[in-house]
């Protein structure tokens, strides 16, 4: 029992994928996902901005691979080229993601669709894609980056970048059901505000920023590093039983 124990956080041996992997989560969970034993392949559209990740990460077992997750066929090509080297793929990490804000009066159609293609139609694209390899070896491990976003309401300009993130959660829970004759674990990870380059300007606004901060219990901002604990949790053993779940991490907040 003990040596069950010990190995239940392993990731020895798992190939895990994480799209957005050049962005400060996408960095963080790969780096975790590394000491606990894994080989990492980050996805991204940017080839200068990946070998800076890897570089800051600063260990070895990681590697990239560019395509756009709004792609099929890009991403199509990549997971074949995985599933080559590795013959498995273990664990998905939906990292990617981005924001828009303006006022919905003023927000422009072309822009609200670009912020749900990428978030949520992407998020989609990259469970079918590798899903299909995980479905063929029966095992795998889903995780989501959602947001407490999607299911609360906002005043900061969140008419596109909300209902991309609720429809995330949605889509969890249906791959989780779908999938669960598989032995594939779909969850999500829906953080408050963390402070990452997506929302750092954002935030410079200090009474945004102490708005945001009054609301949450623990009275602070989160870290990229607060992911971490959760995603190795969910791409791990120990969470075999644990499927089609929305996991808040924010301080608190929606415990109000």
């Amino acid at each position: 029992m003990e040596e069950d124990l010990a190995k239940l956080f392993s990731l020895e041996n798992k190939v895990a994928v994480i799209t957005g992997g050049s962005g400060s989560l996408g960095k963080i969970i790969a780096k975790s996902f590394v000491v606990f034993g894994a080989k990492v392949i980050l996805i991204g559209r940017n080839k200068e901005k990946l070998e800076s990740a890897i570089k800051k990460i600063g260990i070895e077992n990681v590697s990239y691979e560019i395509a756009d997750v709004t792609q099929e066929k890009s991403l199509k090509k990549v997971a074949s080229l995985i599933f080559e080297k590795y013959n498995h793929i273990d664990i998905l990490v939906n990292t990617h993601g981005i924001n828009i804000r303006i006022p919905t009066e003023d927000y422009p159609v072309e822009k609200w669709e670009e912020v749900v293609k990428t978030n949520l139609e992407g998020t989609f694209i990259s469970c079918k894609v590798f899903g299909r390899y995980m479905i063929r070896q029966r095992y795998g491990k889903i995780i989501n980056i959602s947001s407490t976003a999607g299911t609360s309401g906002y005043e900061f300009g969140y008419a596109a970048y909300s209902p991309s993130k609720a429809g995330i959660d949605a889509l969890t829970k249906v791959l989780a059901v779908e999938w669960a004759k598989y032995n594939i674990q779909v969850n999500a990870i829906a953080p408050y505000f963390i402070m990452t380059p997506l929302t750092e300007n954002f935030l410079k606004n200090e009474e945004i920023r102490n708005k945001i901060i009054n609301q949450i219990p623990l009275k602070r901002l989160g870290r990229p590093v607060d992911i971490v604990g959760v995603a190795i949790l969910l791409a791990s053993k120990a969470s075999d039983w644990i499927t089609g779940q929305i996991i808040y991490v924010d301080g608190g907040y929606t415990a109000h």
